[in-house]
């Protein structure tokens, strides 16, 4: 018996029956070459969520038209890639979850500018997407031919899944790609047959690829849509896609629909197609919610930030969807369906929508992680975790991020493990993380952790300051020092001034002189712009200076936007980029321009707090790999880095002793 017994309740999807109401939902993981064909870790990463007890997945987006050398998308245009198609889906049938494949066009939306040199950038007519935010594209006018020919390129496409053995199709519309821009007046003023004056009749490319795609995936399978209110006056919304839901049930032309938001490329839309910890948990449950207030009675997957299995399980019950959409949930734990369904729910590393190493990761090109699981992305190489034949002694200085997953792992190979944390909480640098404006949710990383490692049988000393001596008396066969990072100061003239702080020093509670405060972020990463924040909150008036051409632009973009729109309406904050300090004094800071190098001199400042990172604390690390011959240095005490990095190094070394 379940303690979510709507969540795992079989619900008939199609010519399917689901074991449980969950939907791992299409979104770019991103484990793909450059022309768009899956990798082997796709399939296992798709793998490990069925084995962790989803009741559906759907894959990212797929393209049945070229989308050019260095494509976002999975290719789906070509019999080249049915070979890494079959392996995903034989990874999921292996657990008895269906796979669907997601096909889209992004039509005259240009999502990397790559694209605009290796593929055709397209359109009903040749209106560009009016966003000033992005590069203004030209998009060809498609000819009748040319959309026929499109038409029949995703039949193709879904006949090669079927014959991959994929369990069903989803269109993706929305975002302001090519079904968008055929459905709204703004982007369809053709007058040919795939032209017209209102919905239904600008329906014809929808309703002709709907036609192909059900007789090339067949019947027996299924076929849905999800559709995307994408916020802004030239593309879909959220009214006109319920009216689009009505027509799609009527016509019986689908299986279910799936409902979510946001054109992804736009700084104030995206953020919410990805949605960070400055949304609530259950934020978007509005938008399925109004598809069931429409009277649809297909069965409704809505998404966002659902990420415990009670706020989904009320969710079904308050009849605001049937299904429910998880994504980054299950990035975070993929195994979150079973640990739900088993009453386990202690053991979930809930999602802390913090988007850093997800669509952080994407952001850069690489496949997408966690920041507190390190073996998502690397399913392939860390899903299983082998006990050991021998046991070690194991000591483990220092309980940051390094250190409490190092402990995690080792223990769970069957090791005995002692772990040191000077402090009287384990967390390290997350404890700081936290105290900033809407970052409370990271400590959800230490709670997890303070969960897990008594399970697994750490012996957690709290409040110790281990020395060489402390460490040795434990008779170690490996000892692991994760004593993490001290604070770094550029070498600056005059940054050794008592009015010169670290923001380290300013979030660990340190009294911050004077009204007037300069932050000068050197790192690009969170660091400096949320102490900026933290101290407009607590009312100093802060002038950012940064030497990059953007404010923190190594932070992931979701929460980075919300964060650059609170720092620029803020009326206590100045942001000045391409600046640096060439020297600071008693009562001036003498900087200069990046690229100019003409010097500013400013007047008034009564600290100066410099974000910069850290420098490794190696000195216990190397005193006692003189006198041990098995010591490691991990995490910030090896090479300071983030939190993600840093549980993947301690994870690695737990997982090879």
């Amino acid at each position: 018996m379940t303690d979510f017994p709507n969540l795992f309740n079989p619900i008939q999807v199609g010519p399917y029956t689901l074991k449980n109401r969950i939907m791992n939902t299409g979104h770019a993981a991103h484990f793909q070459l450059g022309d768009g064909t899956p990798t082997d870790a796709y399939a296992y990463y798709v793998r490990e969520r069925a084995k962790g007890g989803a009741g559906v997945i759907v894959t990212g987006h797929t393209v049945p038209v070229y989308d050019g050398d260095a494509s976002l998308s999975l290719a789906t245009y070509s019999d080249a890639t049915t070979g890494a198609f079959t392996k995903m889906v034989q990874g999921c049938h292996e657990f008895g979850v269906p796979l669907i494949a997601q096909l889209g066009h992004r039509g005259r939306r240009l999502m990397d500018h790559a694209g605009f040199l290796r593929r055709d950038i397209v359109a009903p007519s040749p209106v560009p997407t009016p966003d000033y935010s992005v590069p203004l594209f030209m998009p060809h006018e498609l000819s009748t031919g040319e959309v026929e020919g499109i038409v029949e390129s995703f039949g193709a496409a879904a006949d090669r899944m079927r014959r991959c053995e994929f369990d069903g199709i989803e269109l993706a519309i929305g975002m302001d790609y090519l079904f968008a821009n055929f459905l709204h007046p703004h982007g369809n003023r053709r007058d040919d047959k795939y032209g017209g004056t209102d919905l239904r009749e600008r329906m014809t490319f929808l309703n002709e690829v709907l036609e192909v795609t059900r007789e090339g995936i067949g019947k027996d399978r299924i076929l849905g849509v999800r559709l995307y209110d994408d916020g802004v006056d030239y593309s879909m919304s959220l009214p006109e896609h319920v009216e689009l839901a009505k027509i799609l049930e009527a016509e019986q032309l689908v299986d279910y629909i799936s409902i979510w938001q946001a054109i992804t490329s736009i700084p104030r839309s995206g953020r919410a197609h990805w949605p960070s910890h400055y949304f609530e948990t259950g934020a978007f449950v509005h938008l399925s919610e109004a598809m069931k207030d429409a009277g649809i009675k297909l069965p409704i997957i809505g998404a966002g930030r659902q990420d415990s299995p009670a706020f989904a399980e009320q969710s079904i019950a308050d009849g605001k969807l049937d299904i429910v959409g998880m994504a980054k949930t299950l990035i975070a734990d993929p195994h979150f369906p079973n640990k739900a369904r088993e009453g386990r729910t202690d053991d979930i590393r809930t999602c802390i929508a913090c988007t850093q190493s997800c669509v952080g990761h994407v952001d850069k090109g690489l496949g997408v992680g966690c920041i507190y699981n390190p073996v998502t992305g690397r399913e392939q190489a860390w899903g299983e975790l082998e006990p050991v034949d021998e046991p070690k002694r194991v000591v483990i200085v220092g309980a940051g991020p390094a250190g409490m997953e190092a402990a995690r792992t080792a223990a769970m190979r069957g090791h005995d493990v002692v772990l040191f944390e000077r402090t009287q909480r384990m967390g390290g640098q997350v404890n700081l993380v936290m105290t900033t404006p809407n970052r409370g949710n990271f400590e959800e990383v230490i709670l997890w952790f303070e969960r897990q490692l008594p399970k697994v049988g750490v012996d957690v000393r709290l409040g110790v300051e281990a020395d060489a001596k402390t460490v040795l008396a434990e008779s170690p066969d490996v000892i692991l020092v994760a004593t993490g990072s001290t604070p770094f100061v550029p070498e600056v003239t005059g940054a050794d001034l008592p009015h010169v702080h670290t923001a380290r020093e300013v979030l660990a509670d340190h009294t911050v002189a004077g009204t007037n405060v300069l932050v000068f972020d050197v790192g690009g990463r969170a660091e400096g712009a949320t102490t900026a924040n933290y101290l407009a909150v607590k009312r100093h008036n802060v002038r950012f200076v940064t030497g990059m051409e953007t404010v923190a632009p190594e932070m992931p973009s979701p929460a980075r936007h919300h964060l650059l729109e609170v720092l620029m309406n803020s009326p206590r904050v100045e942001l000045q980029t391409h600046t640096s300090i060439h020297e600071i004094e008693e009562g001036s800071i003498t900087t200069f321009n990046v690229v100019t190098w003409e010097p500013e001199n400013i007047e008034g400042i009564d600290t100066v707090v410099v974000a910069a990172g850290g420098i490794a604390d190696d000195s216990l690390y190397r005193q006692l790999a003189k006198q041990h011959p098995d010591v490691q240095a991990i995490g910030d005490c090896y090479q300071p880095r983030d939190i993600e990095i840093a549980i993947v190094h301690g994870h690695q070394a737990g997982r090879e002793i």
